[in-house]
């Protein structure tokens, strides 16, 4: 008889103290109906508040919890990576310890992969927020689809669960701004979607607001398309263009001035654009790691 597969679910944590038992006791609850060997792998993201001494409690009880602790706030992207990095295993998983993402939905991205998918994720249904929060999050996504450099998924998050193979051409990336939904898709391995619907989260407060989700999108473009860099030399060609056919019976100073303002305002456009991406190459070429791993306080 083989051995059972393995199953590692990344956890990432952060001031997350009231809702890591609530967690754990439904998680179990939902993985010990899957014909695997699992394990937790809860990632503290620096936690300010008593996260890891929860984290640590729940292990002490339960060998399969384990504790990926980081040695400052790294971001949630930075833990999930963590988190892959730090365990073995036939079959990972994420999901979000807010209780946001129904654990019990792992059944089903199971049967997904036992189906021949390689990569399962959640699509999340319509959160009861604020319309133009709603739209906001929906432009998100018919811009990213539309702009990416490769193939996308709309409504795609992290909750999802995918094979060795999908983990380890994540951790094959050698950016310093990882991003995972866009990693998934990008692997062009098979891919599922299984609807559902996000409840509230359980306890505590979201730690994103509307300049951290505007960041969260800005890395999103960053990440998965070049289409701004080539908008520079669009807008370029248009400005010219503009400017030939405006400046038609303009006399020579009208001409000069109106020279100056497109130049102007083309700078105020590319400047920007092309310094994001400077920056990112930048980040890449020095080639840092994207977490630091407390070895002491780390479980694993």
């Amino acid at each position: 008889m083989s051995a059972r597969k393995t199953l590692a679910v990344v956890v990432p944590c952060r001031d997350e103290q009231d809702n890591v038992a609530p967690f754990y006791a439904e998680a179990k609850a939902a993985l010990e109906g899957l014909p695997l060997d699992w394990s937790l792998v809860f990632v503290d993201d620096a936690s300010a508040d008593a996260t890891y001494e929860r984290i640590l409690a729940l292990r002490a009880q339960d060998p399969r919890v384990k504790i990926a602790a980081l040695t400052r706030g790294f971001g949630y992207h930075a833990a999930l990576v963590a988190g892959l990095s730090s365990v073995d295993a036939d079959l990972y998983a994420i999901v979000d310890v807010d209780g946001e993402d129904p654990p019990e939905l792992l059944a089903k991205f199971h049967a997904a992969i036992e189906g021949g998918a390689r990569t399962v994720y959640g699509i999340r249904d319509r959160r009861p927020e604020p319309e133009w929060l709603i739209f906001l999050r929906w432009l998100f996504y018919a811009i990213n689809q539309r702009i990416a450099d490769g193939p996308t998924r709309l409504w795609m998050a992290e909750f999802s669960m995918f094979t060795r193979e999908v983990r380890d051409f994540i951790l094959s990336s050698r950016t310093t701004f990882p991003f995972l939904r866009s990693e998934l898709a990008y692997a062009g391995l098979r891919l599922e979607g299984v609807p559902y619907v996000r409840r509230a989260r359980r306890r505590g407060r979201s730690h994103y607001n509307v300049l951290s989700m505007a960041k969260f999108a800005v890395a999103g473009f960053l990440a998965s398309s070049t289409f701004p860099l080539r908008f520079v030399a669009y807008a370029a060609a248009a400005f010219a263009a503009l400017f030939l056919w405006l400046r038609l019976g303009l006399t020579l100073v009208e001409t000069g001035a109106l020279a100056a303002v497109f130049g102007f305002a083309y700078l105020l456009l590319a400047l920007p654009l092309i310094a994001l991406y400077l920056a990112r190459t930048y980040k890449n070429a020095t080639g840092r790691p994207v977490f630091m791993l407390d070895r002491e306080r780390s479980r694993l």
